[in-house]
């Protein structure tokens, strides 16, 4: 004699199976979607480079009044080498920062990147700002203008945004360009010649680091 099973416990077996089959079918789908989320997402990024091209530095001077003279012109090209994804550049903002004051932003254009491509910025920064300089910092820029040569940083705050085959758009990003330390001559001055920081005279290409912007990270 076989064992009695009735119809109420093979209703409760088979709904059981049921719903751990549903349930690791929704696990499946939600896995694969955070993985198509963070391809589209963050990974083609990885090929979105910055690189400082050129500099030119034609003014640099500090008052008696602690009131910065400065002219900076820099040459920075973007580079997309994706071969499928396009990036739109939506807002672009880059300000300079040299003995531990940043100075004031510049906007720059937005532009559409298309695939395998690389487009050109030519951010200048120009004008007056305060700069009162203490101790270290005050020895620095005393040593430098001595030198005739400048450390100065740039940074790019850009929001970005995936442009998809077929259409689609990525969510919109925001990401922050440092372009590290340049040091830059003084066009002009008596104690350097008319080129910028290189090897023989010419501008050594500067390589630029980008990370996603942190909730704590001030935007300009």
């Amino acid at each position: 004699m076989f064992p009695y099973q009735d119809d109420g416990d093979w209703c409760h077996d088979h709904c059981c199976l049921a719903i751990c089959l549903v349930a690791f079918g929704f696990l499946i789908l939600a896995g694969a979607i955070v993985c198509i989320t963070l391809f589209l997402n963050h990974i083609p990024y990885s090929h979105m480079k910055f690189y400082v091209n050129g500099a030119s530095l034609t003014e640099f001077y500090l008052t008696d009044d602690n009131i910065l003279h400065y002219n900076l012109a820099v040459n920075i090209s973007v580079r997309n080498s994706n071969k499928v994804i396009r990036i739109s550049y939506h807002r672009i903002r880059s300000n300079p920062s040299c003995y531990g004051k940043d100075l004031p932003w510049v906007p720059l254009p937005s532009f559409q990147q298309g695939t395998k491509n690389t487009s050109l910025l030519h951010p200048v920064y120009q004008g007056q700002t305060s700069l009162k300089l203490r101790g270290s910092r005050l020895k620095d820029f005393n040593y430098d203008q001595r030198d005739g040569s400048y450390s100065i940083s740039v940074y790019l705050y850009v929001e970005t945004q995936l442009k998809l085959a077929g259409g689609g758009k990525g969510i919109l990003q925001s990401y922050i360009v440092n372009c590290g330390l340049l040091r830059l001559h003084l066009l002009n001055s008596s104690t350097s010649s008319n080129n910028q920081t290189g090897i023989g005279g010419l501008f050594k290409t500067k390589i630029c680091q980008g990370y996603p912007r942190g909730e704590d990270d001030t935007y300009y």
